[in-house]
């Protein structure tokens, strides 16, 4: 199956003694996912692949490496929705899962299901539950320890004695708020957006942040009728920020418009920046990862935007060989926060014949004429 694939390694600051390191990441992320959907793999195994391998690494603040939370432990969020069915799974503050991501998966997959006695299935599970849950999945489960890289501990013990001295809340250098996202869009014209975090630095036990929260990490939406494009985002930064203005489903839906670079310039401005929702926040920090598609004709468009210092972007098109991965820069003018950087690319993907499920509230007539 042909797809284009998308990635970020969050939206922040970026050590630029890293930047090949943070590159390399996103580059081999694509290629998981590419390779996943020349296996037969639709757009959700795709994203799935693709934030595992960003899970994987140390680099990134998702899965193994995350921030440690207070007392040192690491919880993780992470969501999965896809377009076609409009499922949504996620998990928050879950510890000890090797892979956050795949519980989302599992969870989005399970919507389907019908259980017994009316009973309804979860789409977010959190903390202790979460893990139970993964474990009856098979999912691999690890101590606590091996969830921590050295590079998450040092950061650790390095805020602590800095909070001992003056507040963290402002030092954007510091904080990198580098979570990690995915969006994809297959052959048969399916688009999928998933995202894992490991929440802020010294974060208060069972915080959950925006990977984990419904319309803020992030948005999927498959055109029904052919007019409008299908749309996904996700979205990184200050959790707290990207959850009070749903961020991840603004910017997918400010797509419907005709120009989707100047209609995410004008969503991170109107939505974000000078959000009501933000009133007393004097740093508004975020940015999303998006793309527009029209299955009509196979044609798309790749954006990013953020008000950080910095995004890290990987993407790739299964029929081109070798992903471009990119760092975006805030003009060096610019204070963090205070306005935004907006860019895109076109892309395409040969489209096959896809079934659209049908949406129809059908009624049972009883003989007594009582619906």
């Amino acid at each position: 199956m042909n797809g284009f694939i998308a990635v970020h390694c969050g939206a922040g600051y970026h050590s630029d003694t890293l930047r090949k390191d943070y590159q390399k990441t996103c580059y081999t992320a694509c290629r998981k996912a590419g390779q996943a959907l020349n296996e037969g793999g639709n757009a959700v195994d795709a994203v799935e692949k693709a934030i595992v391998e960003l899970e994987n690494s140390s680099l990134t603040n998702a899965g193994y490496g995350s921030n440690l939370s207070w007392d040192g432990l690491v919880e993780c969020d992470a969501s999965i929705m896809n377009g076609q069915t409009l499922h949504f799974g996620a998990c928050g503050a879950v510890s000890n899962v090797w892979n956050p991501i795949k519980l989302a998966k599992q969870l989005c997959i399970k919507q389907c299901d019908n259980l017994s006695l009316g009973r309804v299935p979860p789409c977010i599970l959190t903390g202790k539950g979460a893990r139970t849950w993964a474990e009856r999945m098979g999912l691999e489960i690890v101590d606590d320890k091996k969830m921590i890289s050295a590079r998450a501990f040092r950061n650790f013990k390095h805020c602590k004695r800095k909070l001992k001295r003056y507040s963290l809340q402002n030092d954007v250098r510091f904080s990198p708020l580098d979570t990690v996202g995915a969006i994809c869009v297959d052959s048969n014209g399916v688009v999928a957006a998933g995202a894992s975090s490991g929440g802020v630095s010294l974060k208060h036990e069972g915080r959950v942040g925006q990977a984990a929260s419904f319309g803020s990490g992030v948005w999927a939406v498959m055109s029904r009728d052919g007019i409008k494009p299908s749309v996904a985002s996700c979205t990184s930064g200050c959790g707290e920020h990207l959850i009070r203005t749903q961020l991840a489903k603004n910017t997918a839906e400010s797509l419907f418009e005709s120009s989707p670079v100047l209609s995410l310039d004008k969503c991170l401005k109107e939505k974000f920046l000078e959000s009501p929702f933000l009133w007393d926040i004097p740093e508004r920090l975020g940015g999303a990862l998006a793309l527009s598609f029209n299955p009509e004709i196979g044609e798309g468009e790749l954006l990013w935007g953020h008000t950080t210092k910095t995004m890290c972007i990987g993407y790739m098109s299964t029929e081109i060989a070798k992903p471009k991965c990119i760092i975006s820069y805030l003009p060096a003018k610019v204070e963090p926060g205070r306005k935004a950087v907006v860019s895109g690319l076109p892309f395409k993907v040969p489209i096959q014949p896809c079934p659209v499920l049908q949406w129809e509230i059908k009624t049972e007539h009883h003989s007594n004429g009582s619906l």
